[in-house]
């Protein structure tokens, strides 16, 4: 599967793994939402519904460039740096096509997204 990500009217594409949780954020597409930025590294949003990551792995080590999922906080997040992440357990759903993390890493405290399923 893949989504079009549309960060502030900036198309990007990502390739998604082969998960139920990104099966059920599909579910929730389109939805559009404003992604605050987290300690220097990435940009995250609360989705429009709960999702399980039963039977995903999780990780603790965020790469640039991809997409994440945090059950306890339902949270979708977009890195833009590469960072480790101890403290917290996430699952790693998506990588994208083009270096949306260029673009990131210069933007404000805000950026608005909207999540769609690409064609």
């Amino acid at each position: 599967m893949r989504f079009k990500i549309t960060i502030d009217d900036n198309e990007f594409h990502a390739n998604m793994l082969d998960y139920d949780l990104v099966n059920q954020i599909a579910e929730m597409c389109p939805f559009e939402s404003n992604f605050k930025s987290f300690h220097g590294h990435e940009y995250f949003t609360k989705l429009p519904s709960p999702a399980d990551d039963e039977g995903c792995p999780l990780t603790d080590k965020l790469h640039a460039n991809k997409l994440y999922y945090h059950k306890k906080w339902n949270a979708l997040f977009i890195t833009f740096k590469d960072e480790e992440v101890a403290n917290y357990k996430i699952v790693h759903i998506g990588d994208f096509e083009e270096d949306a993390s260029e673009y990131l890493k210069d933007c404000g405290r805000n950026v608005h997204v909207i999540c769609e399923i690409a064609d």
